[in-house]
């Protein structure tokens, strides 16, 4: 087998330490004891597990607050918009080192002990398709980001340049679709896939629909019927290996805390954290003013995400401790919070659902991209939806998604493109990323800025670059900040897609 050299970095792994000498000091420091052999199956596990178990603030819970699915109760600073740093390391070291290492090896004369944990064409495939998914992470957080020269501290860059956000889309894009085609379900599956256990067809599932919602993020961009996200997106859509459309289908994280590979959220300490007012009161179709969409139907997935059922209320968002009080809102004695069946040790964690591709199809639709009924891609979305939490997470809700979804069709009449973006809102609850680009990106539902905010009432639209990036790369950093608007690397900058 290769020898996979296993480096130590930084979590500036981009290469911040270009000012130190290089020395070999052979063999004094390694650990005798220690691992320096690694199998690809691990590197493929060990990215995808590090992605899935991301926490802390601007690897989970920001974006989860932005787009009001919770709200603080204690410590308010990332409700109420303080200035924070970002973090990457943990994409660029733990992931994306891995993935790079499994594309390059494999792509180089595999050996029969390579080929046994996986064919080439399925071990880069995959390791594209999932690399691609962390990129855009990446770059839907920050705008700009090292890319073309990202993780290749082997090669001595030390401060890679920051790619175009453009250019991480096309090549995202790319990526996707090329480890789509190489998939083959007739060669070995990959092993240390954790999330479709080498299920070669669902992997081209997931490509496909990846593609559709990258190209309707550049859908301002290039708006036309024939202009490129409209090809993108329809070239995904036709394609052989199909769509994601039902639950089995869908691309879930699994946990078990026994193994001490817990979700994520478990961390987080549960007092700390609410549901917010405004999004119980939005599915309760309540006809008050912190319903911040155009429903006005009881929504009984409400009854899952929430600890009160259908008839609790969640806490206001947006207010420091003191000015909560005042204002004559503070029921954390007994307001509604996430339900554990979201946020237990054990939880599965969504990545890619059923409901919300048929209604990236239904926007499609809207825009004249396919000949698709946008009210008919609609109903699928939430009725998929549905079935999607009482097939995960033991409810028994399914019925109540005709009746829904017909309420909420009758609703389009006023303004089809709204009720779309709301009801992927809902459908996309705890996936706060994916929640918080379609929020930029449509301005639906009509989310109000905290009351307390402190960076001028704006919720933020992207998260400020690391501290180490603007320290140890300073010189691509400042050209990166020069290419957001306004110039400034804050939470209120806005970069390409959002222009």
């Amino acid at each position: 087998m290769k020898k996979l050299k296993i480096v130590v970095l930084s979590l500036f792994v981009l290469g911040s330490l270009g000012s130190c000498r290089d020395e070999n000091f052979g063999d004094l420091n390694k650990d005798k004891y220690g691992a320096y052999d690694a199998s690809y199956s691990a590197l493929m596990s060990g990215s995808m597990m590090s992605f899935a178990q991301n926490g802390g603030n601007a690897y989970l819970m920001n974006p989860q607050l932005y787009v009001q699915y919770q709200a603080q109760s204690v410590y308010t600073t990332q409700q109420i918009y303080g200035f924070e740093r970002g973090a990457w390391g943990r994409y660029y070291a733990n992931q994306i080192v891995n993935l790079d290492k499994i594309i390059n090896d494999y792509s180089n004369n595999p050996t029969a002990e390579m080929q046994v944990q996986g064919s080439a064409e399925n071990m880069i495939g995959v390791a594209k398709i999932f690399k691609s998914i962390i990129y855009k992470r990446i770059t839907d957080t920050y705008g700009d980001a090292p890319y073309s020269e990202a993780a290749k501290i082997g090669q001595d860059i030390r401060t890679p340049k920051y790619d175009t956000q453009e250019t991480i889309y096309k090549g995202i894009i790319k990526d996707l679709q090329e480890g789509r085609n190489m998939l083959n379900a007739a060669k070995t599956a990959p092993q240390g896939d954790i999330l479709y256990q080498g299920n070669i067809g669902n992997w081209k599932r997931l490509a496909n629909s990846v593609l559709m919602q990258a190209a309707l993020q550049l859908s301002k961009k290039y708006p036309g019927a024939t202009g490129f996200a409209a090809q993108t997106f329809k070239e995904a859509l036709a394609n052989s290996g199909g769509v994601i459309e039902t639950t089995a289908q869908e691309a879930y994280w699994s946990f078990s805390s026994a193994s001490l590979v817990a979700n994520p959220l478990n961390s987080f300490r549960a007092a700390d954290y609410y549901l917010s007012r405004e999004f119980t009161e939005s599915l309760k179709g309540a006809a008050n003013t912190f319903n911040r969409t155009s429903n006005h139907t009881p929504d009984t997935r409400l009854s899952v995400f929430s600890t009160g059922g259908m008839t609790g209320t969640g806490l206001a968002y947006g207010y420091t401790v003191d000015n909560l009080s005042a204002a004559g809102l503070d029921n954390t004695a007994n307001a509604a919070q996430m339900s554990t069946k979201f946020k237990g040790a054990d939880a599965p964690m969504a990545l890619f659902t059923a409901g919300y591709t048929y209604l990236n199809r239904a926007e499609a639709a809207l825009l004249g991209w396919t000949s698709e009924s946008p009210a008919a891609m609609l109903t699928l979305g939430i009725t998929r939806s549905y079935e999607t939490l009482d097939a995960r997470y033991g409810s028994a809700i399914k019925a109540d998604a005709v009746a829904y979804a017909a309420a909420r069709v009758a609703d389009m009449a006023a303004n089809p493109a709204k009720v779309i973006a709301e009801e992927k809102w809902v459908a996309l609850f705890n996936q706060g990323f994916d929640a918080w680009s379609e929020w930029r990106r449509t301005n639906f539902p009509t989310l109000v800025p905290a009351k307390n905010a402190i960076n001028g009432g704006k919720i933020p639209t992207r998260i400020p670059y690391p501290l180490e990036e603007a320290n140890y790369n300073t010189t691509n950093y400042n050209e990166a900040v020069t290419r957001l608007s306004p110039a400034e690397d804050k939470n209120t900058s806005k970069f390409w897609w959002e222009l």
